[in-house]
């Protein structure tokens, strides 16, 4: 309606439910639809435009080779305009080419027999669209007679028989009168049915029907049947047993699902075999992906049974999907499909949108809508339409003044309105679904809040910490309850408040889950996963629970990942030092290496000196079996080192494996030295000629296990083999010293 005066504007022009159905008169586009809920304004979208010119291509006149079928499917997310493209198509088809045969399916249905007789619609549904499915069938009838006449030789007796068939073809002999003159069988059709559709459809009762068809008595009982009646008695007899759609039970219904489209599938090719064009429309394919996993196996199967025919035998198969529903079609079905796919609208076509809609109440332009309005609308809606015309009608009812008018809707009624639709979810209830996937999961609330409560909300409140998850001892989870994230000073609050939880539980590590009750774009949400570290959670109804599960074991795997990674760290960093400190000893003994190449004295024995020039310790309290033992091992130890020294002498430098062979004796021959040391301090405190108490043979035992467990983590099997003078190898002899050591000095009292 136009403004009354100046700036003002009366009744809101947008509609209340901008959704299209293929389902009643008004929504075909018949008639207006009141306040225009059914989408009245039209936007010729990308989506249009390409959807028109595979349209009027296909209705261009035919090749030689006959009309070419296609099937194309209209692909995208809810509210992106699919069913208002599939509606414009009906539209230009109604109008341009008003004698071609349309099927319209609103939605499938599991009971395809009701949806087949109560809303499909299709020829049948006009006394108009009956008689030329009857003339149909009657030309049908001609083109498979002459093809059966033509193939005959001639008789003088009967004329020409091409001459016949030719007559047939063009529609100048009645099919009828021939069959009867030529006395030839109404099998014909049976045939050609059964030659063409006989691996697709029950063809013969199919061929009776359209038979009996062309016979008055019959015609009635036929067109009740075509609809999804129960068959006649008249045509059970002839062996028409079963409606084409069975009303109840499971197996009923998948077999109903075979036979409405094997109904579809004859009934397009009659056209198709003719040279007639014919149009099938069906909306939200998408919904079959709820059915139970046999009736969607078998609606899948029709369908691609019913896409070869229109593709194959000159039909025009336009359905709209989801992806999902895309995905599901088996890859035969791809090859034979194409995709046009539905997207947003972009700021100046959202002018447009807006501006169509108040030109049909009356109002040029883009009225009281302001630039920041224009501006928001695209960038919180991502551009669907659906969405942008709920949001301008909401923005509209909140301008509006106490007498019902509109003077201006800014920015701020946008944000507002944006605000009020999406989150219309209570609180408590968001709160109750994410207790259930705490059950779920039996996740740990930690003991006590790690920061204080007045941390645990942002300023002004619009987020809080709602719970405080301990999946490991020194990390933890914080569920932050949140609501619509629309501007990017939404996005900063948000991120400044996680900033302030990290720095409070340091040095706790720590996830967020940021659970939005409300409206986040996708720009903003990639926006949050940059800032806060994790992707915020967009609440909806229906399995958020298990959604929240999933997300939170997401970040506890993050969470134990991380701990991993410091590990890690922490590991290589200790190994550089180690190997930095081993680099640095084997420097040192390549230094004594070569040393020991230079001196070709005899090696000093290990009583008269130690390494390094210290003395021996004194070992005259022990045995003289035990002190054999230690000076055997050492000698042994000593005859290695000065074999390696010999193998290396002239060499520029000592080989990887010299130097491992003498790092591993030297570490041997301190571990002994230091064993030989503490057994002999050991024997100096116990009292001379005394058996020794169970605590000092306790110590004893503690000595010999230590030199024992020190050996086992090295690599002594480097050491070599046994030399001439022992018949032990080094290996062996120190790998034995401490059970030996014990065992003579417990039983030596």
């Amino acid at each position: 309606m136009a403004p009354d005066r100046g700036d003002l504007w009366h009744d809101n022009p947008f509609p209340l439910s901008p959704v299209v159905r293929l389902g009643p008169a008004s929504d075909l586009g018949e008639s207006a639809a009141v306040a225009a809920d059914s989408g009245n304004a039209h936007l010729d979208t990308p989506l249009v435009t390409d959807l028109r010119a595979l349209v009027d291509d296909y209705f261009a006149p035919p090749s030689a080779g006959g009309r070419r079928g296609r099937v194309v499917a209209l692909v995208g997310g809810f509210g992106l305009g699919k069913s208002h493209a599939l509606r414009r198509t009906y539209q230009a088809v109604r109008e341009r080419h008003g004698d071609a045969a349309m099927w319209i399916v609103d939605e499938p249905a599991q009971d395809m027999g009701r949806l087949y007789r109560d809303r499909l619609r299709g020829p049948a549904d006009t006394p108009q669209g009956r008689q030329a499915f009857e003339e149909l069938v009657r030309d049908y009838y001609a083109y498979v007679t002459a093809a059966w006449v033509g193939g005959e030789e001639d008789d003088p007796r009967r004329g020409t028989l091409r001459e016949i068939a030719a007559g047939l073809r063009d529609r100048t002999l009645d099919p009828d009168k021939v069959v009867s003159a030529l006395r030839y069988d109404p099998e014909v059709i049976h045939a050609d049915l059964r030659g063409t559709l006989g691996e697709v459809t029950e063809h013969r009762r199919f061929a009776t029907a359209l038979a009996l068809l062309l016979q008055p008595p019959f015609r009635r009982m036929v067109w009740n049947w075509l609809s999804g009646e129960e068959p006649a008695e008249p045509l059970r007899e002839r062996g028409i047993t079963e409606a084409i759609g069975p009303q109840q039970g499971r197996a009923d219904t998948v077999a109903g699902i075979d036979r409405v489209f094997d109904a579809l599938a004859v009934q397009g090719f009659l056209h198709g075999r003719v040279g007639n064009p014919y149009v099938l429309l069906l909306d939200s394919l998408e919904k079959v992906l709820e059915w139970p996993q046999e009736a969607r196996r078998t609606f899948f199967d029709a369908f691609e049974r019913l896409v070869n025919i229109c593709a194959s035998h000159g039909g025009l198969l336009v359905f709209c999907t989801s992806p999902a529903g895309l995905q599901a079609l088996r890859g035969s079905v791809h090859e034979r499909v194409v995709q046009l796919w539905a997207n947003g609208l972009d700021g100046r076509d959202t002018r447009e949108l807006v501006a169509r809609y108040l030109a049909a109440a009356g109002t040029a332009g883009t009225g009281p809508f302001d630039e920041e309005a224009l501006r928001l609308l695209p960038e919180l809606t991502e551009g669907v339409p659906r969405e942008i015309l709920k949001t301008c009608r909401q923005a509209w009812q909140l301008a509006e003044d106490e007498q019902g008018a509109v003077r201006r809707v800014p920015g701020s009624a946008v944000l507002d309105a944006v605000r009020q639709l999406h989150e219309r979810v209570a609180y408590r209830q968001v709160l109750a679904d994410l207790h259930e996937a705490l059950d779920v999961g039996q996740w740990r609330i930690a003991s006590r809040d790690p920061v204080p409560a007045r941390l645990a909300r942002s300023p002004g409140g619009r987020e809080e910490v709602v719970y405080w998850l301990s999946p490991a001892p020194d990390a933890c989870i914080a569920v932050i309850y949140g609501r619509s994230v629309l501007l990017a000073d939404d996005a900063e609050r948000v991120a400044a408040h996680v900033l302030g939880l990290r720095s409070a539980v340091r040095p706790y590590r720590l996830e967020v889950l940021l659970v939005v009750n409300g409206l986040v774009s996708q720009a903003m949400q990639d926006r949050l996963g940059r800032s806060i570290g994790s992707r915020p959670l967009v609440y909806r109804q229906g399995g958020f629970g298990l959604s929240a599960h999933e997300a939170l074991l997401q970040l506890e795997r993050r969470l134990v990942e991380e701990r991993r990674e410091e590990d890690l760290l922490e590991l290589g960093e200790r190994m550089r030092r180690d190997l930095e400190s081993q680099t640095a000893r084997l420097d040192e003994m390549q230094r004594t290496l070569a040393g020991l190449a230079l001196d070709t004295r005899p090696a000093a024995t290990p009583q008269a000196t130690l390494q390094h020039g210290e003395p021996e310790p004194d070992t005259a309290a022990l045995p003289g079996p035990v002190r054999r033992r230690f000076r055997d091992a050492l000698a042994m130890l000593e005859s290695v080192t000065g074999r390696v020294a010999g193998r290396t002498a002239g060499r520029a430098a000592a080989t990887p494996a010299d130097l491992s062979v003498l790092g591993c004796a030297t570490l041997v021959r301190e571990l002994t030295e230091r064993f030989r040391g503490a057994v002999a301090a050991w024997a100096a405190a116990t009292v001379p000629g005394a058996a020794p108490t169970e605590a000092e043979l306790g110590e004893l035992r503690r000595i010999c296990r230590e030199y024992e467990s020190a050996v086992e983590v090295l690599p002594v099997h480097l050491l070599g083999g046994a030399d001439q003078r022992h018949r032990l190898t080094p290996a062996r002899t120190v790998e034995s010293l401490a059970e030996e050591v014990w065992g003579t000095l417990s039983a030596a009292w």
